[in-house]
């Protein structure tokens, strides 16, 4: 008993002076620094990682709400834009919605504007859009009817709801105006006034069958509008010219002797706008099999509409993205949580990147 009372009486002696030789540590706070050319945001159920594709570093981190269907941003604002949802009891209690404005520089909130709880919290990524003049937000509802809230991010004030049945996703064109995929085969273009408030709708004409050959809710930009793709893989570029919209003619993604594959996925489609080529995660299957991963990513010339790669998986993709620049990177999140980058052009694998599982990505 007296040699442990004396060994634990040196230990008080020893202790001291061993905690006196630790340095404090020095809280510290880092601020973004300029984006490269293939940084991107990868949006998950934890937040938006930002990533530069070329490195596969992670540069920071967006702590958005679990109920956020996506996430843009403006830069000459430097300027990250989310709807979010809130529950004050985490899975119940009062419900608020609002998008909230982060900084660049340090990933913070610096500003938010409550809206009406009518926000449809599905991971989408045109259930979001920044108007082109880089002013008004719109964010889709379902309430369970369909309507779009109207923000002006600049003034940092909510605008008004308007009703849009039966029509649905955010395509952004002209300066502030964007179309909508409606359930009676046509598309819905709203046209806002300085103010953000509607001026004028119009809708095109039908162009495909609801009930034989849908278009998918997910949509990706051209250089002039947008192209829409058909569940079996039927490709429409749709652009306005004033308050008309027009159409193309509609193409196969599908080499006439390879029938049975079909597009699929979370966000399955991704265009270079510049270079004409759009990239489409698909699989074989029949009908109804929308919602399957890709087994294949196919590179398609939008031109010519001739497949120039097909890349296949080992493991199905659920999400991709190409990015913008002249040496675009390829990014694909797989069925297994696995993000992955590819050379867009010649489709070499470059990296894999440890980050949960995205839903969705966003270029800068």
């Amino acid at each position: 008993m007296r040699f442990i009372t004396l060994l634990a009486f040196g230990f008080v002696l020893v202790m001291p002076t061993a905690f006196a030789q630790i340095t404090p540590e020095v809280i510290t706070q880092e601020t973004m620094s300029e984006p490269g050319e293939n940084w991107f945001i990868s949006k998950t159920g934890n937040g938006g990682f930002v990533f530069d594709a070329t490195s596969g570093e992670m540069q920071g981190l967006l702590s958005l709400s679990r109920r956020t269907p996506a996430v843009t941003m403006w830069h000459p604002r430097r300027e990250f834009y989310a709807a979010e949802s809130y529950i004050s009891r985490g899975v119940h209690g009062e419900r608020t919605d609002i998008v909230a404005i982060y900084d660049f520089e340090n990933l913070s909130p610096i500003a938010e504007i409550v809206i009406p709880n009518h926000m449809a919290r599905l991971g989408v990524r045109n259930h979001l859009g920044l108007m082109n003049n880089g002013r008004h937000l719109a964010v889709h509802n379902m309430n369970p009817g369909h309507s779009v809230t109207i923000v002006d991010v600049q003034d940092r004030v909510f605008i008004y709801e308007v009703s849009t049945p039966g029509c649905a996703v955010l395509m952004p064109v002209a300066e502030s105006d964007f179309l909508q995929v409606c359930g009676d085969g046509t598309l819905q273009l709203i046209q806002l006034g300085l103010s953000g408030f509607e001026e004028n709708r119009t809708r095109s004409g039908i162009f495909f069958n609801v009930q034989d050959d849908a278009v998918f809710d997910r949509t990706t930009r051209s250089v002039d509008g947008w192209f829409l793709v058909t569940h079996a893989g039927i490709i429409f570029e749709a652009t306005t010219s004033g308050d008309e919209i027009n159409i193309s003619e509609g193409w196969s993604l599908l080499p006439e002797d390879e029938a049975g594959w079909r597009p699929g996925g979370n966000e399955f489609i991704s265009a270079h706008q510049e270079l004409g080529l759009l990239y489409v995660a698909m699989h074989e299957g029949g009908v109804d099999t929308h919602h399957e991963p890709g087994e294949e990513i196919w590179v398609v010339d939008v031109e010519t509409h001739r497949r120039m790669h097909r890349l296949e998986l080992e493991v199905p993709v659920r999400s991709l993205m190409v990015t913008q620049e002249t040496e675009p990177k390829l990014i694909i999140s797989d069925d297994e949580g696995g993000t992955h980058i590819y050379d867009a052009l010649t489709l070499a694998y470059e990296r894999t990147i440890e980050t949960p599982r995205a839903s969705m990505f966003e270029d800068f």
